[in-house]
């Protein structure tokens, strides 16, 4: 049984959600979306235990830039492995000063943005 909750309809989205679940705690909520441009994002939804004495909800917004989206898209499965591998580190570093902020005594924002630019693919 998966212990995370997917609300992702294009394939690819999912995809890349799963490829950075174990990066979060169980019962986190990955979700496709798309704004009033027509840009996609990959919401992350979850509950962070070690910023304090409380759980704290974060919501991380994974933005792709369009046209690194669509050469993704573009490209054969078998190349995805090196934008997995960027989305994974992104979002590593994201984590990683989110836990810095902590440590430095400063206030965890609730709401953070990540832009998934020409590096993605």
């Amino acid at each position: 049984m998966d212990d995370y909750q997917y609300d992702c309809p294009s394939a690819d989205i999912d995809m890349l959600a799963h490829v950075i679940c174990d990066l979060f705690p169980e019962q986190t909520q990955f979700a496709e979306r798309r704004d009033d441009e027509g840009r996609t994002s990959l919401v992350i939804h979850y509950v962070a235990m070690r910023f304090g004495s409380s759980a704290r909800r974060i919501t991380i917004d994974v933005r792709f830039d369009p046209a690194a989206l669509a050469r993704y898209r573009a490209l054969p499965p078998r190349m995805h492995a090196r934008s997995y591998a960027v989305l994974r580190a992104y979002v590593e570093a994201t984590l990683g000063s989110l836990e810095e902020m902590y440590a430095d005594g400063q206030t965890v924002p609730r709401e953070v943005q990540i832009e998934m630019g020409e590096d993605f693919a």
